[in-house]
């Protein structure tokens, strides 16, 4: 028989075979489909969740930008003393208050303030008393700023990390800064609101104000023509600010608790209390602290317990 004639012969497939292979190809075509749909839900879920990491780790990342770059006068001076001694003399040479000089261990002699001298620096400070922004000024002249935080969820302070967008432009880097917690933001006709998100929720919002650093009034919100809004976080619970105290080493919600506090800070915490976008509850603790050396006038450094030596290093939940 030849071999055409032997194909011809041949049988075909059995409908049992067809249903076999049927079966095979569903079960195969479900798996694919499977697999697809969990990739795509995986993906959903991890970008939902990158999206909400980035939104508070970019938050946090400008209040520290602002924070570290905190700005004050005394991190490196004194106040402007008036008294029968010049500021500008060497009297602050002695350290331990001998009446000797620390480096040259000769008496100092104390030069006396002429009249037009002490009038001026009299000027110099009335200049900032009914100030809301300054305090008072440093031997230097330098305005010494005061900071504020008449509440937990509100801290307003002087920063120098303004940068100027247009390069040689008269622009200040020095400029206030506000964080304190606001209304929240419009709803979206076009976004869907979690349903299990809880009622009164606020947002987190920088006020930043450059044009006059120098002005002697505080921030006003409302003034949209000197003062930048942006709301960096949304549906916050709560918001608390709390200052390093160096001299107890524990932190404090209130500036006027610490020495020197509304104008001279180590560190400061932020608790943060959110809900993303999937209505998860969520806090936040940082620490901050600026990029002025730890040691400054009139501070002492304590020795490290068990150590013998002394040193910088700070324990108990001090900012490092």
């Amino acid at each position: 028989m030849s071999v055409f004639n032997r194909f011809l012969r041949q049988e075909g497939f059995t409908l049992i075979e067809i249903l076999i292979a049927i079966t095979l190809l569903a079960f195969i075509v479900i798996g694919v489909v499977s697999v697809t749909e969990n990739a795509a839900d995986t993906m959903d879920r991890t970008t939902e969740s990158n999206k909400n990491n980035l939104q508070v780790e970019t938050a946090l990342a400008r209040f520290e930008w602002d924070f570290s770059q905190i700005y004050s006068p005394l991190y490196f001076s004194t106040p402007l003393n008036i008294g029968a001694a010049d500021p500008y003399s060497n009297n602050n040479n002695d350290a331990n208050g001998d009446g000797l000089d620390d480096l040259t261990q000769k008496p100092i002699v104390q030069a006396q303030l002429t009249p037009e001298l002490q009038e001026y620096y009299q000027r110099l400070n009335q200049r900032f008393e009914r100030n809301e922004h300054f305090i008072a000024v440093s031997k230097e002249g330098i305005p010494i700023p005061r900071f504020y935080s008449p509440e937990t969820n509100l801290f307003e302070f002087f920063t120098y990390s303004n940068r100027r967008k247009i390069e040689n432009t008269k622009q200040s880097h020095f400029a206030w800064v506000r964080y304190t917690l606001g209304n929240p933001l419009p709803a979206d006709p076009d976004e869907e609101i979690n349903p299990n998100l809880p009622p009164s929720l606020k947002t987190l919002v920088r006020y930043f104000a450059a044009d006059d650093p120098y002005d002697d009034k505080r921030i006003d919100p409302e003034d949209e023509s000197k003062v930048k809004v942006a709301t960096l976080l949304e549906n916050v619970e709560s918001l608390e600010f709390q200052f390093w105290n160096p001299q107890n080493r524990k932190w404090e919600t209130s500036l006027r608790s610490i020495q020197s506090g509304e104008s001279l800070l180590r560190g400061v915490k932020m608790i943060l209390v959110f809900y993303d976008s999937s209505a998860h509850k969520r806090i936040v603790e940082r620490i901050y602290r600026n990029h002025w050396p730890m040691v400054v006038p009139n501070d002492s450094i304590s020795p490290v317990p068990g150590s013998g030596t002394s040193g910088g290093a700070s324990s108990g939940g001090a900012p490092q």
